[in-house]
């Protein structure tokens, strides 16, 4: 089998087997049984209806023990056992297939949504057998990932970060500060995966890259020297500066006033990239260094028509 087929979507499969599994979801209702059962095991779902197939066909090659290390793994249970109110779109980002199901209603009305998503991101996320592409991925592979790891999902709530890798790779939607897109923008032609998909060995389970999806360094060393010593550096140099920044809006008088909105939305973006801001180190700097510009107007708010207002910010 050519590599070009592993851990592909079976799209038309997953469609087929839903619909004949349909009856063990009025089986289940009819008992009483809980029919979600969220998991990462494709095993354990075997039946219910909306679950993915691809792993009958593709689970003894590398990309699926590799996806079961991966944060998509868990990205459904993170969503359902998370922080955040959960809507059903936001299983556009969360669960494999929504995109497809969501508008068919199976037997006794039962909709795919929220209560009844079992799919976590998988194979078909990216992939489908229909596709022309390469690999045959759902979309081209520099606009793969950047469509959901970007902050205007909604999903945590209107004016919350949840996430801000596209931002902070492409160096916009900052305050205060210019765009400053990362170098590797134009260095990297296929974007994220140059350096979270890349592996050694294309036959063995990887630990990191595959299909983990977790970077390591070791693209880094092949344009940059010293890369060990300057993360260290550089990650000892943003913590401090976070640390220095949260302090700031904790203390702050007034979280209404512009400089504090200015200041925590910086502060946000950093912290959403999820590494310290490594998919853009100069841009980074510049969004914390213009929060700390702002110290002296957080720490004092004027009166304005009864109303605390900033004294000043973007």
């Amino acid at each position: 089998m050519k590599l070009s087929f592993l851990f592909f979507g079976l799209a038309v499969l997953t469609i087929a087997v839903a619909l004949v599994g349909s009856s063990n979801l009025r089986a289940d209702k009819a008992s009483g049984q809980e029919t979600v059962a969220v998991t990462t095991d494709a095993a354990e779902n075997e039946g219910h209806p909306f679950a993915e197939k691809c792993y009958t066909c593709h689970g003894e090659e590398v990309s699926y023990p590799e996806w079961e290390q991966s944060g998509h793994a868990q990205a459904l249970v993170n969503l359902l056992q998370g922080k955040y109110p959960v809507k059903d779109s936001c299983l556009s980002c969360h669960s494999a297939g929504y995109e497809m199901l969501r508008n068919h209603e199976w037997p006794e009305d039962q909709p795919y949504n929220k209560d009844t998503a079992i799919n976590a991101i998988s194979c078909s996320s990216c992939h489908l057998h229909s596709s022309p592409r390469e690999h045959y991925l759902v979309k081209p592979v520099k606009d793969l990932c950047v469509s959901c790891h970007k902050m205007d999902c909604g999903c945590a709530g209107a004016g919350v970060i949840h996430q801000s890798q596209t931002e902070m790779f492409l160096g916009r939607d900052g305050v205060g500060v210019q765009r400053k897109p990362s170098p590797h923008v134009r260095a990297m032609k296929n974007r994220c995966v140059h350096c979270h998909m890349a592996k050694e060995d294309a036959k063995t389970v990887a630990q990191h890259g595959g299909h983990t999806f977790k970077a390591t360094f070791a693209n880094c060393k092949e344009c940059h020297d010293d890369m060990d010593t300057k993360f260290k550096q550089y990650r000892e140099e943003i913590e401090a500066k976070m640390q220095t920044v949260k302090a700031m809006l904790d203390n702050a008088p007034d979280p209404n006033s512009e400089a504090y909105k200015a200041a925590k939305w910086n502060y946000d973006m950093v912290k959403g990239d999820g590494g310290y801001g490594l998919h853009n180190i100069p841009y980074a700097r510049e969004l914390l260094d213009y929060s700390l510009s702002l110290k002296s107007q957080l720490a004092t708010t004027e009166m304005m028509d009864g109303d605390p207002v900033s004294g000043g910010g973007e």
